[in-house]
């Protein structure tokens, strides 16, 4: 599996590295989900119709269009962590998340300039999606190469959790400030205040990464002379490195992609836009689920460390598909009786069986690569999975429910991409997980003698 094997960190070590990687991830998720929970009314402002579902499927069109970006950041930012090093490139994308992120909040709105409203709006989602396809590749390599080897799952699980972290912290403030203001006072400059926020928050994330030490893996190939000065065509014309990048994009990333933006991000859609729930009302259901689901990740994240990463997300991906469509079906019920209890169980179900799914994702990918290219070959696998699975997958669930006129057309939509993940993840991520479990045996030190 090429993962070299190093004296461990410590735990103290692991809990700051785990720490300060996980805050930079965390806000640029925040940064990036404060769009969707905001998208119906950045859709008043920026991109006005006079047909609601046209300007609702625009607007959910522009949080997909950030997705097609995120390969251009992988492409400039996962070579530069494997040329000049895996904190000095996070260090950079979290820098321009946080400018791309103060922008939006200092927008004019259509009113006002008219066309280049969403225009610029445009241009600065797709500057998010550039940073954000560099930053979380690099901030996962960092860890894994710092992680204890038998314990690399449970640890850059937790760095698959901040995402809904980041989620959560977008829900709340835009909850809080939708609940404390008047209606006019949100559409007229309550809106820009969960952008502006990030501002001191990503200073003084920058600060602390940049006093972050570089991986002692990376320090090792720079010194002796075996960085790749070419990672990105290292990666592309080797066969091998293809066919772990097909796997993961047909696999565990595909897979998480699917689940994690219908559980969540899709959810937020159908609950406003379908079932025309309140968005406060939406966002809590949709934060309870998010609440209980977060510590789940490291449970996950030990149990493929003991039994095996795809062992763990095949389990995921079949309970998911099993339990997704009575759910969604659950969850309408529920709303048309007002039973937001329930409402908020079905969606917790959901995000527990998508905390399973993901956990193991990121040890799973970066195992697959050498160390010289494991930043390029990680980043191009999760985001081409993402552009294929995950982006356009609530444009897509929204324009079924349109097209049918079945409330559930969307969920059978995710059910139905599901398919590939879990016979790949059956037929060639277990046979990864047999390879993983030979390899870390052969690299295992050998016991004590008396």
């Amino acid at each position: 599996m090429n993962m070299h094997h190093r004296q461990p960190a410590t735990l103290r070590q692991m809990l700051k590295i785990i720490t300060t990687s996980s805050l930079g991830t965390m806000l640029e998720y925040y940064d990036f989900f404060v769009y969707v929970a905001l998208t119906s009314t950045l859709t008043q402002l920026f991109l006005p119709s006079q047909d609601k579902a046209v300007a609702a499927l625009a607007g959910v069109a522009t949080f997909g269009i950030a997705y097609l970006a995120r390969p251009i950041g992988t492409i400039i930012f996962s070579p530069m962590a494997d040329r000049i090093g895996r904190k000095k490139t996070f260090v950079i994308t979290l820098a321009m998340m946080g400018v791309a992120t103060v922008g939006i909040g200092c927008l004019p709105t259509y009113a006002a300039v008219g066309a280049a409203a969403p225009v610029a709006l445009l241009v600065l989602r797709i500057t998010q999606g550039i940073a954000l396809g560099g930053e979380y590749g690099s901030a996962v390599v960092y860890v894994i190469e710092y992680a204890p080897q038998g314990k690399r799952g449970m640890f850059t699980s937790v760095l698959q959790s901040t995402a809904g972290v980041g989620l959560l912290l977008a829900l709340a403030i835009v909850s809080a400030l939708r609940l404390t203001l008047d209606a006019h006072a949100f559409a007229t400059w309550g809106w820009r205040v969960p952008f502006l926020i990030s501002a001191p928050i990503v200073a003084i994330a920058t600060m602390i990464r940049l006093g972050m030490k570089e991986t002692p893996v990376f320090v090792e190939m720079q010194e002796s002379g075996r960085l790749s000065k070419a990672p990105l065509s290292d990666t592309v014309t080797s066969k091998t490195s293809w066919k772990s990048i097909l796997v993961a994009i047909f696999g565990a990333q595909g897979g998480t992609s699917v689940s994690l933006y219908t559980s969540v991000v899709y959810m937020l859609y159908f609950l406003q836009n379908v079932l025309k729930v309140e968005p406060t009302h939406a966002s809590l259901c949709v934060a309870v689920g998010i609440v209980i689901a977060t510590p789940m990740f490291p449970v996950f994240g030990r149990l493929s460390d003991q039994i095996g990463r795809a062992r763990v997300m095949f389990i995921g991906i079949l309970l998911w598909m099993a339990c997704a469509y009575p759910a969604f079906a659950g969850i309408r019920t529920g709303v048309l009786n007002g039973a937001w209890g329930v409402v908020a169980a079905l969606i917790t179900v959901l995000s527990v069986l998508t905390a399973m799914i993901m956990a193991p994702l990121p040890a799973f990918i970066a195992e697959c690569f050498p160390p010289q290219s494991r930043t390029t070959g990680f980043g191009l696998a999760q985001q081409l999975g993402n552009i294929l699975f995950g982006g356009f997958l609530p444009l897509i669930s929204l324009s079924l429910v349109g097209l049918t006129g079945n409330q559930l057309a969307g969920v059978a939509y995710s059910i139905t991409s599901l398919v590939p993940c879990l016979a790949v993840t059956y037929f060639w991520g277990l046979k990864r997980d047999r390879a993983r479990g030979r390899a870390e045996l052969m690299t295992a030190p050998a016991p004590a003698g008396d």
